[in-house]
């Protein structure tokens, strides 16, 4: 979930999603800040050194208020849930990918240069349904998991990937189609958001499966990605339903599955839609879940 200039604001959009009923808000303060690249930089927000252990799903997102600005931001949690309870590395805390959006109060705020925001204390709220393990889905028969991602529809899918890699059974299998904008140029991985993160726990078979690559925009149909421990390929184009049916598998795979889609309207409808089409795909559609980023 993310907040921009639309004509509804992330809290009148999100009424109706559950909310963390153990506190009303709760108190994190901003200690680190990372430039991914000129559109989106990486908050940590240390989580209380005392008190009630801070809990959440993967996928999950923060109600972020921020000092002078009434309305809260909405903001995706990419950390997976282990990293908010303090360990022999460290505080807890939760992790935000924002991008750079003027029109956007609470974004904008956060986007100020580091020396005026780091070390302010925030309220947030933890909140949201498109959540890591699926609810409704029996987890002992689950043999598959598919995330289909478009830009920073990212955000979400990667803290249920990295909450995956900690406990993944050997016969979950794990499908990651990620598409984003080319960026051209060297095409740096270390400047697409988590890709080396997504790659590293694929390469270091903290995960059964494959990640497959799409850059849109660009003048190349195939090519790689230099990452510090593996060459990722891709495909210059969008991601279609072939590449969807593809890592969904045939009905006895699919009846063993669940599917995230994550990205713009137009990307989740096509995708739920044919997914749990009886004359298509025909999975049950409590297997398949979504999450719009307007």
């Amino acid at each position: 979930m993310t907040s921009t200039a639309t004509k509804t604001s992330h809290l009148e959009r999100t009424a109706a999603e559950p909310r963390d009923k153990a506190c009303d808000t709760l108190t994190v303060t901003l200690r680190r800040i990372d430039q991914v690249n000129p559109q989106i930089r990486l908050f940590r927000l240390e989580t209380p050194p005392s008190g009630p252990p801070v809990r959440f799903l993967a996928g999950q997102w923060l109600d972020v208020f921020v000092p002078s600005v009434a309305k809260a931001g909405g903001f995706t949690i990419t950390s997976p849930p282990s990293r908010a309870l303090p360990s022999d590395a460290g505080p807890g805390y939760l992790e935000l990918a924002i991008q750079k959006s003027p029109d956007n109060p609470p974004a904008a705020w956060l986007w100020q240069d580091s020396s005026v925001v780091l070390g302010q204390e925030l309220q947030v709220r933890i909140g949201g349904s498109f959540v890591w393990p699926a609810p409704g889905v029996d987890a002992q028969t689950l043999r598959r998991v598919v995330f289909v991602a478009g830009g920073v529809g990212i955000n979400p899918l990667v803290s249920m990937l990295s909450d995956i890699s900690e406990g993944a059974s050997n016969e979950l299998e794990v499908k990651f189609l990620y598409s984003m904008k080319d960026p051209g140029g060297d095409r740096d991985a270390g400047s697409m958001l988590f890709l080396e993160r997504l790659a590293a726990i694929f390469a270091r078979q903290k995960v059964k499966g494959e990640l497959k690559l799409f850059l849109t925009g660009g003048n190349e149909e195939k090519g790689t990605v230099n990452c510090n421990e593996s060459d990722i390929p891709f495909l210059g184009r969008r991601i279609e339903n072939k590449d969807v049916e593809e890592a969904v598998g045939g009905p006895d795979e699919r009846s063993s599955a669940v599917v995230y889609v994550c990205g713009v309207p137009t990307m989740t409808d096509t995708f739920v839609k044919d997914l749990t089409a009886k004359d298509g795909f025909g999975m049950a559609p409590h297997t398949v879940l979504c999450e719009k980023w307007w």
